[in-house]
């Protein structure tokens, strides 16, 4: 996978009507509104394998932070998404080296590695049962990347 530097591609707040709502965010891509939104407020590593577009965002919203899983396609079109962390759930993002060209790891909460595989095309899942801990999709059939990783419980 190639990691992508913020002139490649990067993000600009949209302004929230509501203080409660998820933050959301324009992609730029080559210094160029594309009208294209994601949920998230801070890009904290943007990939491309093939012609698919891996975001990760999160909400910079400290103790409770989220990281978005976005999956675009070469019109930067949403394809997937997911969310890993949860409530009172701490983490930082960090990016690790990976050898699969259709994979990215990083660690960002439950003590553990995480994966993201890009799958080349769509695949069937079942929903609340094809998921790690502490990681959520909108409800349907089908997905396009795979996360893996075993989260420990924190311990307070």
């Amino acid at each position: 996978m190639q990691i992508l530097s913020p002139e490649a591609l990067s993000l600009t707040p949209v302004p929230s009507a509501a203080d409660d709502a998820p933050p959301q965010s324009h992609i730029v891509r080559n210094g160029q509104p594309t009208g294209r939104q994601v949920l998230g407020a801070v890009l904290e590593l943007a990939a491309q394998w093939q012609s698919f577009y891996l975001l990760l965002t999160t909400d910079d919203t400290p103790f409770e932070e989220l990281l978005h899983i976005h999956l675009l396609g070469a019109d930067l079109r949403l394809l997937d998404s997911a969310t890993l962390g949860g409530i009172y759930a701490t983490g930082s993002f960090s990016p690790l080296d990976s050898t699969a060209p259709d994979t990215l790891r990083f660690r960002f909460i439950g003590g553990t590695d995480w994966s993201v595989q890009v799958l080349p095309e769509a695949g069937f899942r079942m929903p609340l049962l094809s998921e790690p801990p502490g990681v959520s999709r909108p409800l349907g059939f089908t997905r396009h990347f795979i996360v893996r990783g075993q989260p420990q419980p924190e311990r307070g």
